[in-house]
């Protein structure tokens, strides 16, 4: 379903009697889009992305170039993600997700004031910088910032900064990843500390 509107957006349509009902999609060349897959309103899909099955895409949100939104992920409105990213998981209304990252986990408000009403408020929305991963249920909670170059680890909850560099798991435990023991994401780590690779020491 492609260019479906808000709802806000149908029943002014219906009072006016305008008949304008929502924005074009703009779909980029070589995009594969598979089944049950529903583009929002204003929604713009750079040149060779891959859209799974049962993909959501809120309106006026921007996918970059050769990004692959897998199976069942939920990207809500006015969500930014960059070229060559690959998300899996949900993200929050405004999200901010930088180039080749991944997001398998939740990018979600804090929701610290339902008493405001469900569309009385836009809360802040995490931001996800350059050659970032939130893992498969991490949770990155509210306004803050991860990476760039950072990895939430699977399960992890985060409701602070992450710094850059680093391996975020448990609640807010942060480790520089020069300075990580584990043996699961060294090959990740020394990829990043290669020679002439951005942020290489």
């Amino acid at each position: 379903m492609f260019g479906c509107p808000k709802e806000a957006r149908v029943q002014a349509a219906m009072a006016s009697g305008t008949g304008e009902v929502g924005r074009c999609v703009d779909i980029g060349a070589g995009c594969l889009i598979f089944n049950h897959v529903v583009l929002y309103e204003g929604v713009q899909l750079g040149e060779g992305c891959v859209v799974e099955d049962r993909v959501r895409v809120g309106y006026d949100s921007v996918i970059g170039a050769r990004s692959r939104l897998l199976y069942g992920a939920y990207i809500c409105d006015r969500v930014q993600i960059g070229s060559g990213c690959r998300v899996a998981g949900f993200v929050c209304d405004g999200t901010w997700i930088g180039a080749r990252c991944s997001v398998m986990g939740q990018l979600v408000h804090e929701y610290t004031r339902p008493h405001q009403g469900w569309w009385a408020v836009d809360e802040e929305p995490p931001r996800i910088e350059d050659d970032s991963i939130v893992a498969f249920g991490a949770h990155v909670v509210g306004g803050v910032t991860v990476g760039p170059r950072s990895y939430v680890a699977a399960g992890a909850i985060v409701t602070r900064d992450v710094p850059p560099e680093h391996v975020a798991t448990g609640a807010n435990e942060f480790t520089p990843a020069d300075q990580w023991t584990g043996t699961r994401l060294r090959d990740w780590i020394e990829h990043w500390q290669k020679p002439g690779r951005s942020g290489a020491r």
